[in-house]
């Protein structure tokens, strides 16, 4: 029984500090360069966080323990302790997906920008780069960006964003 008791204290310790210290592993980055291929990604919690895997290693601690008091043997009580402990997960999982989901964020995804109009803010020079302004999601954003022709783009014009390339913008010149 004392082994099942140290499995679920070690546990809970592990699942304090996860939340009270960290969270730098906890959440599913299904893209970590976000600037690459233009695709931003909310961050999602993962059914192997700390937090997840550590509730179900607490539960199948505590269910393993309270198996043992009354009675049951070692096989048993792991068999109850491991069905309550993947049971507490899923439901930790749960939890943490909907806190996750009703976290707010500012997060403008570049990929939205494609098809917007905006003003150049510094002069697109041939093939260098300059600077787009334009509403993006409701948030007024700037951008780097080149021209889709090459040629020279003035201060002050309005430009249509055709395209991406990684997360600078592909602007044409647009007429007034």
């Amino acid at each position: 029984m004392l082994v099942f008791i140290a499995i679920a204290l070690g546990s809970f310790i592990v699942l304090a500090s996860s939340f009270l210290f960290g969270h730098d592993h906890d959440a599913d980055h299904v893209d970590s360069d976000h600037s690459v291929d233009g695709h931003d990604v909310e961050p999602t919690i993962g059914f192997f966080s700390m937090k997840v895997l550590g509730t179900m290693t607490m539960g199948f601690g505590a269910a393993g323990a309270i198996a043992r008091q009354y009675g049951a043997d070692y096989l048993v009580s792991s068999l109850i302790g491991l069905s309550s402990g993947v049971a507490l997960a899923g439901v930790m999982y749960l939890i943490l997906s909907i806190i996750y989901k009703q976290q707010a964020s500012s997060l403008v995804q570049t990929s939205s920008a494609i098809g917007q109009t905006g003003i150049v803010q510094t002069g697109i020079a041939g093939d260098k780069l300059g600077e787009v302004s334009l509403n993006v999601g409701g948030q007024y954003m700037t951008y780097l960006a080149k021209s889709s022709t090459g040629r020279e783009i003035p201060k002050g014009r309005t430009v249509k964003v055709v395209s991406l390339i990684g997360s600078q913008l592909v602007v044409e010149e647009t007429q007034q």
